[in-house]
């Protein structure tokens, strides 16, 4: 049915919320994870005119930092649900979050992500990933909607 199910992960308990459901139906259909995690390495690029006042090579090695920690963090998660029995694996990416996760994913795909199910002025002042994938993916999403919104 779908070639592979992509999960994107931030580290977070709400986007791991997303693995039980990712399981379920790779149970159900036979077909293997991929875990994702992207570093959005580019984000320093749209910094406020105060940011001009920073050392930028500081900002490189955070990057760095980060993109260490993320490796960390998959390889982790990929060898947990390994040991639990499924076909798995991972990969990190940099860039912007939702264009990356749409680019790993392909037609033959299914992406399961979690969202914060935030709405009103929350949602247009923190933006959604999870609404920008599901606009601009060439798969189906499947969104796990948390279920402890007020930690949203």
């Amino acid at each position: 049915m779908y070639k592979q199910i992509v999960v994107p992960l931030d580290g977070s308990e709400l986007a791991e919320e997303a693995l039980e459901e990712a399981k379920s139906l790779s149970k159900a259909i036979g077909s293997p994870l991929k875990l994702l995690r992207v570093v959005d390495t580019y984000r320093t690029q749209t910094l406020p005119a105060t940011g001009m006042a920073l050392d930028y090579s500081m900002l490189s090695e955070l990057a760095e930092e980060e993109i260490e920690d993320a490796k960390t963090y998959l390889t982790a998660m990929v060898d947990k649900i390994r040991g639990e029995g499924f076909t798995v694996s991972g990969d990190v990416l940099h860039g912007p979050i939702a264009r990356q996760i749409c680019s790993a994913a392909k037609p033959e795909d299914v992406i399961v992500m979690s969202s914060h199910g935030r709405t009103g002025i929350k949602r247009w002042f923190l933006g959604s990933v999870a609404e920008e994938v599901m606009r601009n993916a060439d798969c189906p999403v499947l969104l796990h909607k948390s279920k402890n919104l007020n930690d949203a």
